[in-house]
Formats: structure tokens, C-alpha cells, sequence
């Protein structure tokens, strides 16, 4: 039950604080405090009070506090964020303000157990091991169930309902079992009383149009106004106008199309991470002849692709549900664009932001081809650690590297930045320009302002001797980010 709980907490937090490190540092660290003091206090009473009665109390506790969670999760987690006590406490207050109590309540279930089922002091020792086992094995049936099964198939408020209905149930099924009527009938009103309190569903929101959870996400898309918005836990990561799909609404992924300055034919481009499909759909328009292969980790992510957003249904648009890095490593196609747009704001999938990730995307590379990127950071100033590193890592790895900030250099402001990496001979500042020039006079190129954009490449110095290059070993990116906040 308790490792179930745990698995499920990860997706309640997530759309608040991300599925960064210091996300999951904080669910273990809580639970384990709390086990640890519920074993404690398990304990003492068990001693104090060896009965039936306080035990089914305290399992009865136990699901009348999990049982809320989802009800209280949406106001109690808001809060925090918006007092916002930076990426480690968050999370860490959040997980203590959901998760602490409950988790306390279940920790003093076994040693009390323990104490109820012992007959003798002779066989305390077997009755101990028995119950641990057999509560061990429970927890392993538990998390992988949650973790493979009931997140994609229930959702996470019917999972966490259905953990403190089952507790409560259980104090219940105790009382009867052990002939103690008047505990079974306050124990059932109790019950009823807390899922008539809980009745109503907490709404997604008036805007929501959508809304699914998945082993990776928690899903919604939104209309607000005249746009239509998809966002990852608490991300954006998408958006269209209702009326005109085509429409840049984040211009960022108009930046993305600057790659085809730097490769020296564009046939075969690769995605990894879609969101909404809005970019990889744009290529497909865009450039009639370009084969597409799309990698996104989350199935669920495309089939609300497809449906809310309008993601081909063409062979040229070929959509592989994969982790990007165990595609690099599968594959053995070439391509002349490979564009990453896989990073959030403050949770960077590691894996994919390393040295050895990056040798693996040159490898798969045609010859003269490139690698863009799409990094969240600031290119100088308390938030730039993280994009200095992904800088020093391309340097690392790419004869070429330029910078485009998305709107032009912010100074120490957050924005967009996209980096590229080439493995053509290095082009001066005059020579991108020209080529967007020409890309758009000869109509390569749709984009509305493309040379606007390719102008904006940044030539400045990048500090980065205080950053480490990015490695499988070494990539701190959770640190990065913290530091940066």
C-alpha cells in the first residue's frame, strides 16, 4: 500500500513541480521519515494498547487521510508553487503537506500487527518475519501495479481513492471479523462520511477540454480564447490557433527551421519529443519532398496529437513511440536535420542532453548535416548554467556551433534559446544571413520573418569554464537548473 502511495505522489506533484531529481529526493526522503516514525509510534502504542480496536482505528486513519488526497492536492500544491520556495523545498513541502501523515498512519500498522499476532515472546521472531515478508511482497505487487497498470488505466485520483477506500474498507471487514459491531458501524459512518465530503470531482479547469494521465504525464489541452493549448504537467508545450493550425504561436519552433541554413540538403529529418506535433506538422507543409521521423516517448502524447492537434496521418510523417536515446542507439538511418525539443524549463531528461547523446546524434548524421536544439536558460547571468553547459557539451562535440536567442538576446532573462550544431565549415554572421536571404527568396523557406531570425544569431562571448561538459558520468542538470533559480 505504502509503495503504491509513493508511486502515485510522483504524479500528483508532477504537474506542480515537475519529475525533476529533487521531485523524487523529496517523495522518498518523506515517506521514509514517515515509516520511521510510524514504526516508532506503532510501536509504543502496540505496547500500550495490545487490542484489535486502536489497531483498525489507525488502519481506518490511514484511508480517511489518503482518501482527500486529490481533492486537497490541487489547493494546498497551487499554493506553494505560488509562494514558489524554489525547486528543492516545493516539492518537499508539498510532499510533506500530502504524504507525511498518511504514510506515518500506515508505518505503524506492521510493528502492531506484529505485536497482535505474537502469541509468545518464543515466536515473536517468525511472526515478525512473516508479517515483513508478506508485507514486502504486498509492496512489490503494489508498485508495479500502480506503476505498470492502474496510472494508465484509472488515472491517479481514482488510484488514490481506491488505496484509502481499500483502508477504510478494511477497518471496517476488522471490526465485523472481530464481533466488534459498535466499532464497524462508527468506522462505516466515518467512511460514508468522507466519500460524501469527496463526492464532487475537483474540475480540471473551465478551459479544459481534455485531460489524461499517463505512466509519464499528466495531459490536458485547453481552449482559451481563440488558441488551443497542450501542456505536460505543468508545461506548455504546444499551441495552435483554432482557426488557422498553421499560425506560429510560439515562436520558437519558427527558430527550428533555421537548421536547414547550415545542412547542405534537408530530405530526412528527425524529431526527438513532438508535444503537439506543431513543429514536425510545419515541416511536413513546409517542405513537400522531406521524410519525417518523429520519436516521443509517451503514446498517449501522440494519440492527442493526432486528435487535438492535427498531426498527419501521412507516411511521410513516420511517428515511432520510443525513448529518443534508445532510438539513436537502434537505428540505423541517416538524417540531414535532427532537431531535439525534448528539454522543459527545470526537468532535462539527462540521457539526452549528454556528450556520449550527442556523438551518438553526429553518428547518424549525413555528411554537412545538424543538430538543433531547443534549450530552455539565459545566456549570461544567475540563470545561465544550464544553457553554458549545453553550450560547452556542443562545443565539445560539433566543428560548428551557433546561438540563436528566440527574440533576440534577453541579456539575463529566461527564454528560448536554439542551439545548432553543424558539421560543415564554420559560417560567419554575413554568410547566415545570406543564405536566409536566399532561402527565402528562392522559396526553400515559408517561414514569416526567417530572415528576422536568422539575424538574431548571437556572436558574443559564453562563459563557460565554471560549467562541466555533460556526460552519462557527470550531467548535474537538476543542479543546473537550481542554480539558475
Amino acid at each position: 500500500m505504502l509503495l503504491a502511495l509513493e508511486i502515485v505522489a510522483s504524479r500528483v506533484v508532477a504537474p506542480y513541480f515537475g519529475n525533476s531529481i529533487y521531485v523524487w529526493g523529496s517523495l522518498i526522503g518523506v515517506f521514509l521519515a514517515a515509516l520511521s516514525l510510524g514504526y516508532f509510534l506503532g510501536g509504543r502504542i502496540a505496547t500500550r494498547w495490545p487490542s484489535w480496536g486502536p489497531f483498525l482505528a489507525l488502519v481506518l486513519a490511514a484511508g480517511v487521510c489518503i482518501y482527500p488526497i486529490p481533492h486537497v492536492a490541487g489547493d494546498i500544491l497551487g499554493a506553494i508553487a505560488a509562494r514558489d520556495y524554489g525547486p528543492r523545498a516545493n516539492p518537499l513541502a508539498g510532499a510533506m503537506a500530502l504524504f507525511f501523515l498518511p504514510s506515518v498512519l500506515l508505518g505503524t500498522i506492521s510493528p502492531y500487527a506484529v505485536r497482535l499476532s505474537a502469541r509468545s515472546v518464543e515466536g515473536i521472531g517468525n511472526v515478525a518475519g512473516v508479517l515483513y515478508a508478506l508485507s514486502t511482497l504486498g509492496s512489490i505487487a503494489g508498485t508495479l501495479l500502480a506503476a505498470f497498470v492502474l496510472i494508465s488505466a484509472f488515472g491517479v485520483r481514482a488510484i488514490v481513492q481506491i488505496l484509502g477506500a481499500t483502508e477504510m474498507a478494511l477497518a471496517v471487514l476488522g471490526f465485523l471479523w472481530s464481533r466488534r459491531l459498535r466499532g464497524a458501524g462508527a468506522a462505516a459512518a466515518v467512511t460514508a462520511a468522507v466519500l460524501a465530503a469527496t463526492a464532487a470531482v475537483p474540475p480540471d479547469g473551465p478551459d479544459v477540454v481534455y485531460a489524461q494521465d499517463t505512466i509519464y504525464h499528466r495531459i490536458t489541452v485547453s481552449d482559451e480564447g481563440a488558441y488551443r493549448y497542450l501542456r505536460l504537467d505543468r508545461y506548455w508545450q504546444s499551441a495552435v490557433e483554432r482557426g488557422a493550425p498553421r499560425v506560429t504561436v510560439f515562436p520558437y519552433t519558427d527558430y527550428l527551421h533555421l537548421g536547414v541554413l547550415f545542412a547542405r540538403a534537408v530530405r530526412r529529418v528527425l524529431f526527438v519529443g513532438m508535444g503537439g506535433g506543431t513543429a514536425p506538422t510545419r515541416f511536413y507543409h513546409d517542405y513537400p519532398r522531406v521524410h519525417i521521423d518523429v520519436v516521443e516517448i509517451d503514446p498517449a502524447v501522440v494519440a492527442t496529437a493526432r486528435r487535438f492537434f492535427a498531426l498527419p496521418d501521412d507516411p511521410r510523417v513516420a511517428v515511432h513511440m520510443q525513448d529518443g536515446r534508445l532510438w539513436m542507439r537502434r537505428t540505423v538511418d541517416r538524417y540531414d536535420l535532427i532537431v531535439l525539443d525534448a528539454y522543459l524549463i527545470d526537468t532535462i531528461p539527462f540521457h539526452l542532453a549528454t556528450l556520449e547523446f550527442y556523438e551518438s546524434a553526429t553518428a547518424h548524421l549525413t555528411p554537412g548535416g545538424a543538430v538543433v536544439s531547443n534549450v530552455i536558460g539565459a545566456i549570461r547571468g544567475p540563470q545561465s548554467p544550464l544553457f553554458r553547459a549545453f553550450y560547452k557539451t556542443f562545443r565539445t562535440v560539433f566543428p560548428s556551433v551557433y546561438v540563436f536567442p528566440v527574440g533576440g538576446d534577453a541579456g539575463e532573462g529566461l527564454q528560448n534559446i536554439i542551439l545548432i550544431g553543424a558539421t560543415g565549415p564554420a559560417l560567419s554572421p554575413a554568410d547566415v544571413r545570406a543564405r536566409a536571404a536566399h532561402a527565402v527568396a528562392d522559396g526553400a523557406v515559408r517561414i514569416a520573418g526567417f530572415a528576422r531570425d536568422a539575424a538574431d544569431l548571437y556572436t558574443g562571448p559564453i562563459e563557460t569554464q565554471d560549467v562541466p561538459v555533460l556526460t552519462d558520468d557527470y550531467a548535474p542538470t537538476d543542479l543546473l537548473v537550481a542554480s539558475g533559480r
